[in-house]
């Protein structure tokens, strides 16, 4: 069986869009490959060659995974790839691709427009990020810690792959690229709140610049460093940003409510402002936020009404 561990890390790729990208780019010609993730190794394969790929597993460590390879297959599904810890003294995990499954553009359309974001360098990124689950747990086990939630599975994740973007380009271009994104799949189902890693990847960007970053040899030094200062939102404060999404950008929302959740509107202007820049330039994003009552000016006149 896979555990639950295993079962929630699994990251779901949105694939609207298709995009052909081969594991080439990754450096595979065999259909698979060994990575390392502190001390221990993850194997990663590609759906066409997953059979003998994961054949490549000791049994102790395959023997986690269910017997039959069209049950990983299925868990896979649509998705560009998948990540399945497991619980073993020298691996750490398989990673399963199938990155043409991956988007190669976001759209969302709601009240002010059709927006379209175009997405570079997707089987990279998607690598990145699923490697990432693994470079938390090894991280936090390092500090004697857990990971004790999805969610926080998928912001460790990102915040991996913020530092791995900046470390292996020395540019934030494609980090804010991963931020636009959440925010743009958040906005289009508030369900997507599950990967809503906005909130840690702005601190991210607040806190460090592209050198800074850079000098952290590993995402290990880099999460000892950053963890005591990371300010984490607690369930009921994302619940009221979820139920504020779905109010703002739900299909159903008919009737404007100005004072709904006014008390959250600021840090979700904030979180979502660059994004909004990046799709409907500076003055059209503002006069967005506005009309919304999601800057700190607007939200202080309508408080005194409460």
């Amino acid at each position: 069986m896979i555990s639950s561990l295993a079962a929630t890390a699994a990251t779901a790729i949105l694939a609207t869009h298709m995009s052909a990208a081969g594991m080439t780019a990754l450096g595979m010609t065999s259909g698979f490959l060994w990575t390392d993730i502190g001390p221990k190794q993850a194997l990663v394969c590609e759906r066409y060659q997953l059979e003998a790929c994961a054949a490549q597993l000791p049994p102790s460590a395959r023997n986690q995974l269910p017997h039959r390879i069209n049950q990983l297959e299925s868990l896979l599904g649509q998705r560009g790839a998948m990540v399945l810890p497991l619980h073993h003294g020298d691996i750490a995990g398989l990673v399963i691709t199938d990155f043409e499954q991956l988007p190669n553009q976001q759209t969302i359309n709601w009240g002010v427009g059709h927006f379209t974001l175009p997405l570079k360098q997707q089987p990279q990124l998607t690598y990145w990020h699923e490697l990432g689950h693994l470079h938390a747990i090894d991280a936090l086990s390092r500090q004697g810690q857990t990971i004790d939630s999805a969610y926080q599975h998928e912001w460790l994740a990102d915040l991996y792959l913020h530092w791995r973007i900046t470390k292996q380009t020395q540019s934030l271009d494609l980090a804010w690229q991963q931020y636009h994104r959440r925010n743009l799949a958040m906005m289009a189902d508030s369900e997507f709140m599950s990967h809503w890693s906005v909130p840690v990847l702005a601190q991210a960007f607040e806190l460090y610049s592209v050198e800074q970053l850079s000098q952290f040899a590993s995402f290990d030094l880099f999460w000892r460093d950053i963890s005591p200062k990371l300010r984490l939102h607690d369930s009921d404060t994302l619940d009221e940003f979820s139920s504020l999404i779905q109010r703002t950008f739900g299909a159903g929302t008919v009737q404007p409510l100005p004072g709904y959740m006014y008390w959250r509107k600021p840090a979700l202007g904030r979180y979502l402002k660059p994004t909004l820049v990046e799709l409907m330039g500076l003055d059209a994003a503002q006069d967005w936020l506005n009309s919304q009552q999601m800057t700190s000016e607007i939200v202080e006149r309508e408080r005194s009404h409460y």
